[in-house]
């Protein structure tokens, strides 16, 4: 019985490698979507066959100029906002000191944006090899404030310091992006491609931060901070081989 359900197993595993091999041999030159003028959804292909986002890209575009050259870019777009409270209470030796509140709020956005032009090798036939160049441009912003308190013994008694904080940061890339691939047409509108990616990009940034600490008991020195600085550097970053799938309008 194992022996028979493996026989076909591999008789239906052999039946699709034929399948799919006369389909691309009695494909005409011309039965692909590498004209003038289409337009393609791109999308990534994930573990288990999902469809995930491109080049890390939430929505991915190709424009084909003609059957040797095209362009495709996608952009990314995220953002988050977040705010709470609470309510802090304290027992020490069997002392009550009762309950304050605090809270905390967060915010964050960023925006990505690449765009390549592709070269293909040989426009004719169901196979086609393309090679891609060009920039991308990337954003982030971040900021985060609390208001919080905790229990301390000062001068051998117990009060509460409240912390007040605040915090931000922004982030601005630039840099350039090379790509080689190949594109394989199922039939006219659909096609699945690999590709191999590498990215250079130069950063840079600016972050600052701010706290203050102040307490009821008159003897306590409050306190207040302020830090800031920049940051600037090259990154060099590349991909494994991705796999994708791309619907031609």
């Amino acid at each position: 019985m194992q022996r028979y359900l493996y026989s076909n197993v591999l008789l239906l595993a052999l039946s699709a490698v034929c399948s799919f091999s006369a389909l691309a041999q009695n494909q005409p030159a011309d039965s692909t979507s590498l004209r003038e003028g289409a337009w393609a959804l791109q999308f990534g292909i994930a573990s288990n066959f999902t469809l995930t986002s491109f080049q890390g890209t939430t929505i991915a575009l190709k424009y084909q100029f003609n059957p040797m050259s095209a362009i495709r870019g996608g952009i990314t777009i995220n953002g988050s906002t977040s705010s709470g409270s609470s309510l802090t209470a304290e027992t020490v030796a069997d002392t009550n000191y009762g309950a304050v509140p605090g809270s905390s709020s967060s915010n964050s956005s960023s925006i990505a944006f690449v765009i390549q032009y592709l070269r293909y090798m040989a426009p004719s036939g169901p196979v086609h090899f393309y090679a891609g160049l060009g920039p991308n441009f990337g954003y982030a912003h971040s900021h985060r404030n609390s208001d919080n308190s905790a229990l301390y013994n000062i001068n051998s008694s117990e009060s509460w310091v409240r912390s007040v904080s605040a915090s931000g940061s922004n982030q601005w890339s630039v840099g350039a992006t090379g790509s080689v691939g190949v594109e394989w047409f199922a039939t006219r509108w659909l096609s699945l491609h690999a590709d191999y990616f590498e990215a250079v990009q130069y950063q840079w940034g600016s972050s600052s931060s701010s706290s203050d600490y102040s307490s009821a008991i008159s003897t306590y020195i409050p306190s207040h901070t302020n830090n800031s600085g920049t940051s600037t550097g090259w990154i060099l970053s590349n991909s494994s081989v991705s796999f994708g799938l791309n619907i031609y309008l």
